[in-house]
């Protein structure tokens, strides 16, 4: 319990997670915990600064990486983009159909940078509430079933608590994705989660 109680400290830390208030770290392997929260950290990184040049380098070199907008990965229809779609994914102005968005059912067409904007880094997710491997503390109304997606995947949830006087739905949550080649972790998924209608 006292090495877990120090893994979870160093996940907060790594991340930069000065808001780190109530920080949760599940795993099925403990010891892997470290390597993958530090391929988090570049992750989170390379977003924070619209590095597609370091993103890229993170991203699985075989798979790529697909982006689903809601906690329901749809692998039949999410967008996703190779390691070297990712070195333009600032620059590039094509307009793409991420999915439908909530509510409405309209399509998600949207630039690479707007869709970063919106489904990604639409929070500040550089100070988590908790960070979470493997146990998932978001839980809304829409179907998460990244487990199933993603056999052989670890997640990394970025969960933010509701604000002061927030709703209690106002919470939000990214999941990234990883997959080890060769010993190294690359992203596979980033997955935005919020309270859907």
């Amino acid at each position: 319990m006292k090495i877990l109680s120090m893994l979870v400290l160093s996940a907060c830390i790594a991340l930069a997670a000065a808001g780190c208030s109530d920080p949760q770290q599940q795993s099925g392997n403990v010891t892997a915990a470290p390597d993958v929260l530090g391929a988090a950290k570049k992750v989170v990184a390379a977003l924070q600064a619209n590095d597609g040049e370091r993103l890229a380098g993170l991203v699985h070199p075989q798979k790529g990486v697909r982006f689903s907008p809601y906690a329901y990965v749809d692998s039949e229809h999410d967008r996703v983009f190779s390691h070297q779609q990712i070195k333009q994914f600032w620059t590039d102005r094509q307009i793409y159909i991420w999915g439908d968005e909530d509510g409405t059912g309209d399509p998600i067409a949207l630039t690479p940078a707007q869709y970063y904007k919106r489904f990604i880094m639409d929070r500040d997710f550089t100070h988590p509430s908790s960070i979470n491997v493997n146990a998932d503390r978001a839980s809304g109304n829409t179907r998460n079933n990244a487990i199933d997606v993603y056999p052989n995947g670890t997640r990394v949830e970025l969960y933010l608590a509701p604000a002061t006087g927030e709703a209690e739905f106002e919470w939000a949550a990214l999941r990234l994705v990883f997959e080890q080649v060769a010993g190294s972790w690359y992203l596979v998924g980033i997955i935005h989660d919020q309270w859907t209608t």
